[in-house]
């Protein structure tokens, strides 16, 4: 939370600082009971894997929808080839569980359900998956590398994760008080996307990470490293990944899409994990993707 001297007075007239406490507080007391939890399969797991010590690992929250998740280790076993992918099962129901184990399964990648939590808030629910993982697997593993992805992010070009941190602790698109540009951070407080965040591991492994949103920074999730990591980076021009909305007309209908490019390399399917009509969308999000591939991220087309 932020400084108590940093709240308005009519912020103080309307109790904010007061409900913004009682949220940590509560959200610090869930979070630290759901760290205690544990899987029965985590000990094979980390058995299984110790070999990526030193590795890169990119660790993939899969949240309902099998068949997205399908779609992008498609792409990633074609485009990303420095890393080894891990999926961790944060779905709410045993079937979408149970199909992404097969999916999984099929595509010869790591997976570990993780312990259910069920909450309608999704900023949370996400949270609180990326503190499990980073406490309970991350640490243990030991790698060189480690990134969150979110699993409707998709790439669409040939990309070298070990060469995107180049001597900084992490590396990503930026969120500042709800703005994704870097120029105009100056000295507030700021985070990374959850959905695309690289981190060194051995500048981070002793930090209390925290992957829990701070609204009253107006930081989403991942807000609260902010404390223990972001605001010490003394770097004078930290380097961050381009995020922003492109239009992209579909040439069968004439209907322009507006999507999000990340880093000139990724295609974000946003929303995927809430949408109904998912399947009727991936032949739109496939056809968007090989156009990318084919012709660039500047391309106005698909």
């Amino acid at each position: 939370m932020q400084p108590l001297s940093q709240f308005s007075f009519g912020d103080w007239l309307r109790l904010a600082p007061v409900r913004f406490a009682l949220t940590e507080f509560r959200n610090d007391a869930l979070l630290n009971n759901y760290l205690q939890r544990t899987t029965e399969n985590l000990p094979a797991f980390l058995r299984e894997h110790a070999h990526l010590a030193n590795q890169n690992i990119v660790l993939i929250i899969a949240f309902g929808q099998p068949r997205v998740l399908d779609f992008l280790l498609s792409k990633l076993n074609r485009f990303v080839r420095d890393a080894h992918f891990l999926v961790f099962d944060n779905s709410p129901t045993a079937a979408a569980r149970t199909e992404i184990e097969r999916v999984c399964r099929q595509r010869k990648t790591a997976y570990l359900a993780l312990p259910p939590y069920r909450t309608r808030h999704q900023n949370r629910s996400h949270a609180f998956a990326m503190t499990w993982i980073f406490r309970n697997v991350v640490r243990a593993l030991k790698p060189r590398m480690f990134v969150f992805i979110d699993h409707d992010l998709i790439p669409f070009k040939t990309i070298e994760l070990g060469k995107l941190l180049n001597g900084q602790p992490f590396y990503g698109p930026v969120r500042a008080n709800k703005s994704a540009e870097p120029e105009k951070i100056g000295n507030r407080s700021w985070s990374l996307w959850a959905g695309y965040c690289l981190f060194d591991f051995s500048k981070v492994k002793d930090l209390p990470l925290n992957f829990l949103y701070d609204f009253s920074r107006g930081l989403d999730t991942g807000g609260r490293n902010w404390e223990c990591l972001y605001k010490h980076y003394d770097h004078p021009r930290p380097v961050f990944a381009d995020s922003r909305k492109v239009p992209l007309t579909d040439t069968r209908t004439g209907i322009a899409h507006q999507v999000r490019i990340v880093d000139r390399s990724w295609l974000h399917f946003r929303g995927a994990s809430y949408r109904r009509e998912v399947q009727e969308q991936l032949d739109m999000f496939e056809r968007m993707a090989n156009a990318l591939a084919e012709t660039g991220p500047d391309t106005t087309t698909f």
